[in-house]
Order: structure tokens, then sequence, then C-alpha cells
């Protein structure tokens, strides 16, 4: 009886978290519904690089729309500007998000001096509808994407504004004036790792004549009526890569714009930001609690009749604390060795930052076959022996843990990418970076391998099987990940004299290291093995990382990092 209630409470579970992500799903899409997305888009630029971009607009019909072109940063891609896009088109404008040459789903190699042809191409199609007035344009650039638009800006009059979030500002830009404005907004978070407004204001004194020494940040200068308005804005709650979704940055950007072009009148004059990353926030919540709910399930209707024990490595000589200890302590000493034994395959790769993340990983995973090595000889165990026990039993039961972790690692895909990949991140690489997933997939998994042989294949068991140890194991393993992270983006940094990795990383790690710990705890406990979890975790940072990463010579990667 108690079996029958359990299950019925589970499917009702399980229905309404998946209820509640499905509406949020429909939610994050439509609103606001006076605005038309159009995705999917492509242009071809002059020299044959297909250019991706999306279009975001008001539901109404006219002549003389204003656009404003939108470009994004390094290791980033269109879907990143979607929040400015869509408040830009509930204030009546056309906004085009695009993906520069070598990123998200264009194609080309990266290459900061083509990127003008990119925008060249949007104009292109912007020159192709009717109902667009391409004399009057604004562009709103994010730290690389700044670069092109200040060019682009600075020699054609057709552009009446530039917004540059995270990026810099040079001397020698045309002076705007009643007949061919050029307003300049320059948007910098309090904490970004590259830019400061001293560095700024040197860029303001010479557009505007005023000393540095007089200069103040949220203050206007010149006016929108004399086409010369600027200002530098800075943003308290931000850094560098998080100012591509803060919604303070998001507001100040539209109501520049909107100063700009006065004419153009909103069609809704809410504000949004603030409402999908509650959306966002709910999507993954409910999405990931219907995931956790149907792994049980799964795994007994795949792994039934269990032929086989679940994998375990018996260590009784060393305790919990005195494993995580020495887990931290081998990956943080072996880390560096193990960085450099990686950085030949980052060379021959075409997708670096996905070459850089699996370094770093590396780091640690050979920190841990070490210590792997000497827990095993202490206990008659060969090293050998430990990497080969989940593959162990017979050729059934191992077809039907691939066959779980391919599904699981589907279904937690369509998660994220209807949340956050298809709204905040992107997840979906260009053709070009498609050969290399098949490269950086089997990499990441082994990698995730070596982790649960230590974590799960040892760590975990010597806990029991309640939810609180659960919690406290996927805590545990989330700490070990996070500190070695931690102390190698900190000393990178040093050594690069910028932070600009450690607070690009730092944040997107931290939201991933929770989920690749919950996930492989988990899916661990439910299925006794550990090559479901390692599926599903690979299969979610190969599409990550692959997507962020530019499509260039990973030779051209590691030389920017001795310059």
């Amino acid at each position: 009886m108690t079996r029958i209630n359990f299950t019925k409470k589970r499917l009702v579970l399980i229905s309404i978290f998946l209820s509640i992500f499905v509406i949020g799903t429909v939610m994050i899409l439509i609103i606001p519904i006076s605005v038309k997305s159009t995705y999917g888009q492509t242009v071809q630029t002059t020299d044959g690089v297909t250019i991706s971009f999306s279009v975001f607009e008001p539901k109404r019909t006219g002549l003389n729309k204003k656009a404003v072109i939108l470009g994004h940063g390094a290791m980033s891609n269109k879907k990143m500007m979607k929040g400015f896009a869509i408040e830009l088109a509930a204030a009546g404008f056309v906004a085009v998000t695009l993906d520069f040459r070598g990123h998200g789903q264009s194609t080309g190699e990266s290459s900061r001096g083509s990127m003008t042809s990119d925008i060249d191409a949007i104009i292109t199609y912007l020159n192709s509808r009717s109902d667009i007035d391409t004399n009057s344009l604004g562009y709103f650039g994010f730290s690389m994407g700044g670069f092109p638009g200040i060019q682009m800006v600075n020699s054609s009059t057709n552009f009446k504004c530039f917004i540059g979030t995270a990026t810099w500002l040079p001397t020698g830009l045309r002076k705007g004036d009643s007949v061919n404005p050029l307003n300049i907004l320059m948007i910098v978070g309090r904490f970004d790792e590259l830019i400061t407004p001293e560095n700024l204001k040197i860029g303001l004194s010479d557009y505007t004549g005023i000393p540095t020494t007089d200069l103040d940040v949220n203050k206007l200068y010149g006016s929108f009526q004399d086409g010369n308005a600027s200002m530098i804005y800075l943003d308290d709650n931000s850094n560098h890569v998080l100012a591509d979704w803060d919604p303070d940055a998001i507001r100040e950007t539209r109501n520049f714009v909107m100063n700009t072009f006065p004419d153009v009148k909103p069609i809704d004059e809410n504000f949004y930001a603030n409402i999908r990353l509650v959306i966002l926030f709910i999507q993954l919540l409910s999405g990931f609690g219907f995931f956790f709910l149907i792994v049980d399930p799964l795994s007994k209707l795949l792994l039934k009749p269990k032929e086989e024990e679940v994998f375990k490595i018996q260590m009784e000589n060393v305790s919990i604390r005195s494993l995580s200890i020495k887990a931290l302590v081998y990956s943080l000493l072996l880390g560096l060795p193990g960085i450099l034994m990686f950085v030949p395959i980052i060379l021959i790769l075409y997708v670096p930052i996905a070459g850089f993340v699996s370094a770093l990983l590396f780091g640690q995973a050979f920190g841990f076959l070490i210590l792997l090595w000497r827990l095993g000889k202490k206990n008659d165990i060969s090293l050998v022996s430990i990497l080969k026990k989940p593959f162990q039993g017979s050729r059934n039961n191992l077809i039907r843990q691939f066959l779980l972790g391919i599904i699981l690692a589907v279904i937690s895909f369509i998660i994220i990418y209807l949340s956050g990949g298809l709204n905040y991140m992107g997840l979906i690489p260009s053709l070009v970076k498609i050969p290399w997933l098949f490269l950086v997939f089997p990499i990441i998994f082994i990698i995730f391998m070596i982790f649960s042989l230590l974590v799960q294949g040892i760590l975990q068991n010597k806990f029991d099987r309640g939810i609180k140890d659960l919690v406290k194991v996927s805590l545990l393993q989330f700490g070990i990940l996070f500190l070695y992270w931690f102390t190698y983006l900190f000393i990178i940094s040093l050594v690069m004299n910028s932070f600009y990795y450690f607070g690009s990383f730092l944040p997107l790690a931290i939201p991933m290291f929770l989920l690749v710990s919950a996930l492989s705890t988990i899916i661990y406990q439910k299925s006794g093995n550990t090559i479901s979890g390692a599926i599903v975790i690979a299969l979610i940072f190969t599409l990550l990382v692959c997507t962020m990463s530019s499509y260039q010579s990973g030779v051209n990667f590691i030389m920017g990092f001795l310059r």
C-alpha cells in the first residue's frame, strides 16, 4: 500500500513540476506580447561568411522605423543580448542581435578586423526592408562588440547613438551636432575587471572638451537636442560578464535610445527584465525538479532486472574528512602539471575556450588520478583496476547505463535550452564547430568519470542514502570543485595582471558546479554507476563551452596569454 501511495505522489509531483516548466517556457517566449521575435535569420557578408541574427520588433505596422544593432562580446553570442533587444523592441525599435563571425551560430573564423563586415551585412538586411529608416540607426556594443561599433559610428552619420557596455571609449570620435547627432552612453560595472570610469573619462574628455578631473559618472553632458549627449553610467551591481544581463544596464540603454529618438513612441511602457529573471528561476527550479523525479523510474525501467551490484570502491582506511582534504590538496598541487600536459590539445582545437575550460578541469582530474593511485596502493588495488571498475559487468548492463545517460542528457539539455539557453546563453554551436564536439565531448566525459571515481565511488559511499546525506555529498563535491577553480583562476589572473578570466568564469562556474554536483550525486544513487551521470554532465559542458568559444586557432589563443 505504501508503495502505491508513493508512486501516486511521485506522479503528481512530476505532473506539477512539468506543468510549471511548460507554462514558464511559454511565458518567457511570449513576454512581452507586444513584441514580435524572429529567430534563425541569416545573411551573407561580402567575403562569404554566414552571419546568424535574430530580430525583435514591435507588433505594429508603419514606415521609417528606427533600428538598433546589438553586438555581443567575446565568449558570448546573440542570445546574451536578448534582454536588451526585447526592451528596445517594446520601446518601439527594431532590435537586431547578431553572432559575429566565429561566434554562436555564425560561420567563419573569429577576426576582430572583419567584424565591421558582419555589421555591414546586418545593415544590408535592414536596407532590404522598406519599413526601416537606415539613415537613423543606433548601435549597442558589449565588450568586444564595442570595437567594430565604434568604427561604424565614427565613419557613418547614419548612426545617431552609440551605447557601449563594458567596453572602451577611444579618442578621436566624430563630434555629434543637431544635424548629424552622435549621442554616447558608456555603461561600466563597479566591479568590472577590465574597464574603469577613469579609463572612459579619457575618451569622454576628448569628446566633450571637458578635463577628466571635472567629469563625473551618472551625469549627462551635452544634450539630445544638440545631438551630443554623453554620459558614463556606473552600474553598482555588475562586473564585466554580468552586465550582459543586468537590469539596470538594460534600463539605461533603453532610456538613452528613447531620448535619442524622441519621435518613436513606445508600444509598452513596462520593464520586463526583472520579470523574465523570475520566470527563468521558476523554469529551472521546476525543470530540474521534474528531472530529478524521473531519474529513479527511468533507472528502474532501463536497469531492471539489476544483475550487477552498485559500483563502489572500498577504501575503509580513509575518513570522509581526510579524503576531502586530500582531494583538494592533491588537485591544487598537481593541477598545474595537469594543465601543462593538456596544452598540446588546446593548440589543435579550434574552439579554444572549450580547450581552456577542459585544461582547468583536467588539472584537477590529474590530481585526483594521483590520489586514487596512492589510495589504491595502500589498499592493494591497482590504478588500472580502479579505472576499469565502472565498466565491469555484463555487456547488457553497460549498454543500458549508456542508454540511460543519453536519455537523461537529452532531457537535461531540453530543460536548460528552453530556459537559459534560448533566452540568456545559447547552447547550440555553429555548423563549423560541430566536428569539434566529437573531440571535446569524450575528453570532458573522461574527466568527469575520473571525478566520479573519487567522489561517488569512494566518498559518497561513506554517507547514508538519505536526502540530507545526498545534500552533504553534493555540497562537499561542489566545494572541492569550486575551491580548485577559484584558486587557479585567481593565479592565472595574477600572472596575466588582469582579472578578466576570474570575473568571467567564476559567476558561471558557481551554478554549473552546483548542477554538476547534484546531477552526479543523484544519478549515481539511482543508477548504481557513474557512467550515466558523466554522460549528462559532459553533454551540458560540451555544448556550453563550444557555443561560448570563438572559432579560432588554439595557437592564437595561447599567444594571447603570452602577450
